[in-house]
């Protein structure tokens, strides 16, 4: 039987937990893509609703930045580090049930650059080569 090189890793595998209910992934332009894990999709329930946040704007962490709406509770969520909103996750705002079927893939919440780059690392407790510390 000949060898198959194996596909590209899943989007959950490359996706990095930052506390239960955050994960990140850093794009190839630098910028990192948020969004929940499935910790914080079980905890959410059937989110009816979900309003990102501000393209452009800048956060403090853990200032609400976007607001999550569900069966079980409404919740507002702040950024987990410093940093400015490249692009929020339009189809996920029209869809909010993407979240829940696709939480690591196409239902993200928001993509950033943080204030000091690794940031996002160091928080999660990983080097930026994406090796734990």
């Amino acid at each position: 039987m000949p060898f198959a090189a194996p596909g590209p890793p899943s989007p959950r595998a490359t996706a990095c937990p930052i506390g239960p209910d955050l994960w990140f992934r850093r794009a190839p332009d630098g910028s990192y893509v948020v969004g929940l894990t499935e910790g914080g999709v079980q905890r959410a329930g059937r989110i009816a609703r979900f309003r990102g946040p501000t393209v452009g704007r800048t956060y403090t962490a853990g200032e609400s930045a976007l607001s999550l709406e569900s069966e079980k509770w409404v919740g507002h969520l702040g950024l987990p580090v410093d940093g400015t909103v490249l692009e929020g996750n339009a189809s996920a705002e029209a869809d909010p049930s993407l979240i829940l079927r696709d939480p690591y893939g196409a239902g993200w919440l928001y993509r950033m650059r943080p204030r000091d780059p690794g940031a996002l690392e160091a928080r999660a407790g990983r080097r930026t080569d994406g090796e734990e510390r």
